[in-house]
């Protein structure tokens, strides 16, 4: 039950973690590949797959290879993909970064956009660069600390919910350490988080504030994400998703 209500709360959601269109094509633009040259995609933890659709957009002699377990925006991919007449040329699979069993060096780019969290960072690299051919990118969105002394109501939640959280100097070296050749880097913009993220998500969390008066379990989920989205106001400069864009050596 608790699964529906999250769903709930992201439905209508074009992205399911901070992000933009602008930032997925600074992204693109440090990625040193011809866009013209037919390359293969690994798009890990696709959600409804708002990077997919740039993706497609921006590489259109590409295939892509979109996985993720939740069947629910998957769908909502799918019918994107229809409607922009994309479906040949990517595959949608209700596939787990855990599972992923395809050809080693297959891929000339792996994409993952808010989602290499849950493998954990150096994990994810590690498991993910026998797929990589040789000079393959890896690009990723990984949440950070943007300075070494954010404040204690920051670290505590970050704490708990993210173990593998740390510095961009640190991830970097991680980024190294990992048989990888480290391209750049960037923070996402506060208006990532604030206008492309949260501000639906607190619409929908006001409208399940009402519906749901009395029911616990609902209201429990409202709230935890609330308090998510008051951290964040409230402590901005602390922290924020960073991509890293790095090359296979």
């Amino acid at each position: 039950m608790r699964e529906t209500y999250f769903y709930e709360a992201f439905e209508g959601l074009s992205r399911l973690a901070p992000g933009s269109e602008h930032s997925t094509k600074t992204a693109i633009s440090m990625v040193d590949i011809p866009k013209e040259k037919k390359i293969n995609i690994l798009d890990i933890g696709c959600g409804a797959g708002a990077q997919t659709l740039v993706l497609a957009e921006m590489f259109p002699n590409t295939h892509i290879k979109a996985i993720d377990t939740s069947e629910h925006f998957l769908a909502e991919l799918r019918m994107h993909l229809v409607e922009k007449g994309l479906s040949e040329r990517v595959d949608v699979l209700n596939l787990s970064m855990f599972d992923m069993d395809f050809p080693l060096e297959s891929f000339d780019i792996i994409w993952a956009e808010g989602s290499i969290y849950i493998a954990g960072f150096q994990r994810g690299l590690n498991e993910w660069n026998p797929f990589l051919k040789q000079d393959g990118y890896l690009v990723c969105s990984e949440i950070s600390w943007l300075h070494t002394n954010p404040a204690i109501e920051s670290k505590v939640f970050w704490e708990q919910g993210y173990s593998d959280m740390n510095t961009i100097p640190a991830k970097i070296k991680q980024i190294e350490d990992a048989e990888y050749s480290y391209q750049s880097s960037f923070p996402l913009p506060k208006e990532d988080w604030t206008e492309e993220y949260y501000k639906p998500l607190e619409n929908n969390l006001h409208q399940m504030k009402e519906k749901y008066e009395g029911n616990d379990v609902a209201l429990g989920i409202v709230d935890m994400l609330q308090q998510e989205i008051n951290l964040y106001n409230q402590h901005y400069r602390d922290y924020s998703y960073v991509f890293y864009v790095m090359k296979k050596r």
